[in-house]
């Protein structure tokens, strides 16, 4: 037995491989990307359970944050007091772990389903390198979490359901109860309704298992779990805030009715979002092909209809988004699979068609044409901007040059296995190289100045913080704050907030703000101005709630009883409006 024959039935090897390209695409230089708006949610809940012990009823900025279940804020929670929570790359570590654990789920699940290490590696890699898993476990938002323990739950259901053993049965069942319930607590119904009811509808379609009788008892202590782990938060959240509980739900329901709308079909280019695999997911999905010429017919039924059902229910629901395409992705994984398993086993049997040298020949010579192409995008977007060094570049270069004719020769000796492996290396490639010259890249706002400088001042941070004005204040911009921002209702709210000197943010200089009547109770002081926008001026992204004045108020009765933080408003003034 030659070398690769080893390799593909060494589930050991396998599970280093996959270890190892986990590590790399999850972890490595995973601080280099902005905070985006559904991380800072989270972390802001996070960092205020740290300060303020709300664990049991999370806070958001100081006010109730009971729209998501609080299990994967818990984690970053925990991450974040023993790291700190300015450090971004353990915050976002959690996620990676969710991700990691989804592939070893993929692979588990895929070598019960088949039996074959092979296709169980096959998919698991193209469940690694599909752009929304790769995307959703480099950041810290919820969506990972829901649909990796669904995953994991799938497998010990499946698993269970094939189970003649009285013993392993208990405790499969015992088990995805446990999954099931940590996939609630992390996103409610979400994974249930776009993961588990389309595999439900899949396999028991296809598989139709028998002696389901002996199950009821395990399945009973199954749901048992399920709901303890499930209900306790929600119920718990129900009584001691009742009318808040409500008023959220009533909320969240509305908001999948109203908010985000899309067409019913807006879902339908979903192959697209695995990224590099768009092409083999959509010749995966040539039924008649795939009917007439694929071995396992059956575990590619599976695969369709599961991925055709999770379509097609989340289409059902107004509210539409990309990133809800992630439970897709994992039938989706599947099915590709299916396509290079057949492409091995017609070529190493030499029983190939005319159709399957041409499907082979489109998927691989896209990865041939991005291989070749990378360096002349990368000289043209970083390297003529210098934000990478021309070391990086020549090794980037030949680095993928050389994967680029490792395909050709994959291409010409019809080898599968290799060409998945360097679809896999060119992946990796640009992370290592690619990612880190990202960060300036995406910033191209030359007014740029971040609010978390804030965090570095202890002069003025030792102040609580108000936010003023008609613009939105920015969930982002509490988290690169650093700490709580009120709320200051200028308009209504004639007297001051405190008789201590305090610290507001406004998208207008604050001058513009006040009336003279309160300006006759403090002395104002503007202390710096911040920008936080990534886009330039004059772009459709570039708004004016991520700009703002921070002034020092200070109470005309504190005036002479504290020390002003010495600044220039009127300079400042000058200056943001002589632009």
């Amino acid at each position: 037995m030659n070398f690769e024959n080893r390799l593909d039935q060494n589930r050991y090897g396998h599970a280093f491989l996959l270890a190892i390209v986990c590590y790399i695409s999850f972890f490595l230089f995973n601080d280099e990307f902005f905070v985006n708006i559904m991380e800072a949610r989270n972390f802001v809940t996070a960092r205020e359970m740290i300060e303020k012990g709300n664990w049991l009823v999370p806070t958001m900025n100081g006010e109730l944050r009971l729209a998501k279940p609080p299990f994967p804020t818990w984690i970053t929670a925990i991450f974040g007091s023993l790291f700190g929570m300015e450090n971004l790359a353990m915050l976002r570590f959690p996620a990676g772990i969710m991700g990691t654990l989804m592939v070893f789920f993929m692979y588990r699940f895929s070598l019960k389903l088949s039996g074959n290490k092979l296709k169980a590696l096959n998919n698991s890699i193209v469940l690694i390198t599909s752009f929304y898993v790769l995307y959703m476990s480099r950041t810290g938002t919820w969506d990972i979490y829901c649909h990796s323990f669904m995953l994991g739950a799938i497998w010990l259901l499946h698993s269970a359901f094939n189970n003649h053993n009285s013993k392993g049965l208990w405790i499969k069942f015992s088990f995805a109860g446990v999954l099931l319930g940590l996939s609630f607590l992390s996103k409610g119904p979400v994974a249930f309704f776009a993961l588990l009811l389309p595999f439900l509808i899949a396999y028991f379609t296809i598989y139709k298992p028998k002696k389901l009788r002996q199950n009821v008892k395990p399945v009973v202590l199954c749901l048992i779990i399920f709901a303890i782990i499930s209900f306790w938060w929600p119920v718990y959240i129900s009584i001691a805030h009742a009318q808040e509980a409500a008023a959220v739900a009533k909320l969240e329901s509305g908001s999948w009715i109203n908010r985000h709308v899309r067409p019913f079909y807006y879902y339908w280019n979903f192959p697209i979002q695995s990224g590099i695999w768009t092409v083999a997911i959509f010749s995966s999905l040539l039924v008649p092909y795939a009917l007439k010429n694929f071995k396992a017919k059956k575990e590619y039924k599976f695969a369709l209809i599961w991925t055709l059902s999770s379509v097609i229910l989340l289409s059902f629901i107004p509210e539409k988004k990309d990133r809800y395409l992630l439970p897709v992705l994992i039938p989706s994984a599947m099915l590709a699979g299916q396509l290079f398993h057949h492409f091995y086993l017609v070529f190493k049997n030499h029983t190939h068609k005319k159709m399957d040298r041409i499907l082979f020949g489109m998927n691989i010579w896209i990865l041939i044409l991005a291989a070749f192409a990378a360096p002349a995008g990368v000289f043209i977007i970083f390297l003529k901007a210098k934000l990478i060094s021309l070391p990086a570049f020549v090794l980037f270069t030949i680095l993928s040059e050389l994967i680029c004719i490792s395909l050709i020769i994959c291409w010409h000796n019809k080898n599968v296995r290799a060409m998945l492996l360097n679809a896999v290396g060119l992946m990796l490639v640009v992370i290592i190289f690619i990612i880190p010259s990202t960060d300036d890249l995406l910033n191209q706002n030359p007014n740029f100045k971040s609010i978390a400088a804030l965090r570095n001042q202890p002069e003025i941070n030792k102040y609580n913080y108000y936010r003023i004005g008609k613009h939105d204040f920015r969930i982002e911009l509490v988290y690169e704050i650093g700490k709580e921002v009120k709320e200051w209702k200028i308009q209504s709210q004639n007297s001051l907030p405190e008789t201590q000197p305090f610290v507001v943010l406004s998208s207008e200089h604050p001058n513009d703000l006040f009336t003279s009547q309160q300006k006759a109770k403090f002395k104002l002081e503007v202390l710096d101005y911040f920008d936080n926008n990534k886009q330039r001026p004059g772009k459709r992204r570039n708004k004016e709630h991520f700009k703002k004045y921070v002034s020092l108020i200070t109470p005309i009765s504190a005036v002479g009883k504290t020390e002003i933080v010495e600044g220039n408003s009127e300079n400042i003034y000058e200056n943001e409006t002589g632009k």
